[in-house]
């Protein structure tokens, strides 16, 4: 089912049985297992795993790091994982103040980015730091 998109795809696609448990859940209590998980490494790669998705009528999840506490991020569609990739500040312009962030990007690190110029993004949510220094780790 999934062959023609993984030669697509720049980025990761999983089916296996382990990466769809360890995506079927968040910090929620809920659990659901996803059709399948893609870690996509840029737009195009996101556009293609929509396309896929809507002529296999399946539903899409989008995720960064997992940290929903009602299960937003879980789901039976196809899990599309940001945090791996698409983690990148591809423009700031600091004196318009104004910043374009890929999916991906942690608050944490992009107001890290925006301390030297006296600029800080809100609101300061309790999971801004999710995976500061590890974002590596899974």
């Amino acid at each position: 089912m999934f062959s023609k998109l993984q030669k697509e795809l720049k980025g990761d696609l999983f089916s296996d049985d382990l990466q769809r448990i360890l995506y079927a859940t968040d910090a929620s209590s809920y659990r659901e297992m996803p059709l399948a998980v893609t870690r996509p490494k840029d737009k195009e790669d996101v556009k293609r795993v929509l396309e896929f998705a809507r002529s296999v009528k399946s539903s899409i999840i989008p995720r960064g790091a997992g940290t929903s506490l009602a299960g937003q991020v879980v789901g039976p569609g196809i899990v599309v994982d940001v945090s791996k990739y698409m983690t990148g500040i591809p423009e700031f312009n600091p004196s318009e103040k104004w910043i374009i962030v890929e999916p991906g990007v942690i608050l944490a690190e992009l107001n890290q980015f925006l301390a030297p110029y006296g600029l800080l993004f809100g609101p300061e949510t309790s999971t801004a730091n999710r995976l500061l220094h590890g974002r590596d780790a899974g």
